[in-house]
């Protein structure tokens, strides 16, 4: 199908094998659509009318907990779905919200099409819930991990993700910390002055400089912090 030509190569195969023997009505019924970065794809709440498909740019999914405070926990990129797993449980409502990272080209299918087509197509059936489950146990092992995470290593993880979102057409990105300082230990999970004492540790790291109060990141520190989670975190050398 040529909605899936943009996607990269091993995700496009993937689409095409999907959706061979796809439906008319999803065919048929389908919507491509550019959504500007910054706008809510789905709400927490919300009627699952649709299963959402990124075709290219980058989308960040949004919990919200019992004190009503936003946590965002991941970011998702083409090739994934989104309203699906929602669908497959039964379920009549979103459970996260998805907010657009960069600017996106979605593809949209109706839930009651989407749902008709995989219950008659065991191999989409099947291939679907192999990647459903795959995604669910990461997540729910990744979770596990952030429970026993230091504050440092929190941390890290954070700004790994800022500098992946924020830095897709600069090699240098800023965060001013006079104006996100609580807002960051809020999302982290710690106090503003354990935020301090571990900016400094990774200062003295290398992993970041600080400059009148601002976090600046470059591209080479960037790639220390990733190596670092991937051999203090996720146990890869």
């Amino acid at each position: 199908m040529d909605v899936f030509n943009e996607l990269p190569p091993k995700k496009r195969a993937y689409m095409n094998l999907l959706f061979q023997n796809c439906s008319e009505e999803v065919k048929y019924y389908m919507t491509l659509t550019e959504v500007e970065a910054d706008t809510t794809l789905i709400k927490a709440g919300e009627r699952c009318n649709n299963i959402y498909i990124i075709l290219s740019g980058k989308v960040t999914g949004i919990d919200w907990p019992i004190n009503e405070r936003a946590y965002s926990f991941k970011d998702f990129g083409p090739g994934d779905f989104f309203g699906e797993i929602e669908c497959f449980a039964d379920l009549l409502y979103y459970r996260i919200s998805v907010v657009t990272v960069t600017k996106c080209r979605v593809l949209t299918i109706p839930a009651a099409f989407y749902m008709e087509w995989i219950q008659n197509d065991a191999e989409a059936l099947y291939s679907r819930t192999k990647v459903n489950m795959r995604r669910l146990i990461t997540q729910t092992t990744d979770a596990r991990r952030y429970l026993f995470l230091e504050a440092k290593e929190r941390l890290v993880l954070y700004l790994v993700r800022k500098y992946e979102q924020k830095a897709a057409n600069s090699k240098i990105i800023d965060m001013n910390l006079n104006q996100t300082r609580t807002q960051l230990a809020e999302e982290i999970g710690f106090s503003t002055k354990t935020l301090s004492r571990n900016i400094k540790i990774l200062e003295e790291k290398g992993f970041i400089q600080v400059n009148k109060g601002k976090i600046l990141i470059t591209e080479e520190e960037y790639q220390r912090m990733k190596r670092y989670i991937d051999q203090h975190i996720y146990g890869e050398i």
